[in-house]
């Protein structure tokens, strides 16, 4: 039976599923209106900078585009950029625990278009190893990210190996 992922926002996450290619794992695209979907008929749900979760379910997993704790609000890029942060970063957590975070430096000329889209360069990397974790049930580790399938044989365009 393959696994189930809802993701919202599929197109910030176009390479994972080439990452997933030829595993028994099926991603269902949705609109990222939390009151709408029935976690339980996934194995894990996807949200991208989603302020509010589905407090009933434990197979939740929001990416957010800054560091936590710090920055947990819903204009998060915003206030960051107001307060003149040099480091920020993705988080990769559920309603109760960091699983992820990776930094991202601001320069003086960093724009928040530049920000976002490295926000999204990272995620497509950090995320797939993460949802390997999560499917096998083990804890995340950043080793994975340098052992997945890209770097094994060459890159096949996944993303996880640059």
């Amino acid at each position: 039976m393959p696994k189930k992922i809802a993701i919202s926002y599929p197109e910030v996450f176009k390479n994972i599923k080439k990452y997933f290619e030829g595993r028994d794992v099926e991603f269902v695209p949705f609109d990222d209106d939390v009151a709408k979907i029935d976690c339980s008929a996934f194995d894990l749900v996807i949200f991208y900078d989603a302020f509010d979760f589905v407090n009933d379910c434990d197979n939740v997993v929001n990416v957010h585009p800054a560091l936590l704790p710090a920055y947990k609000s819903k204009n998060a890029i915003e206030k960051i950029f107001s307060d003149g942060i040099k480091v920020s970063g993705v988080t990769i957590h559920s309603k109760n625990k960091i699983i992820a975070q990776y930094p991202i430096l601001i320069g003086l000329d960093t724009h928040v278009d530049d920000y976002l889209n490295e926000v999204h360069s990272i995620s497509e990397k950090l995320l797939p190893p993460v949802i390997d974790a999560i499917l096998a049930d083990k804890v995340f580790d950043f080793k994975d990210l340098f052992s997945n399938s890209c770097t094994k044989g060459g890159c096949s365009g996944c993303g996880g190996c640059h």
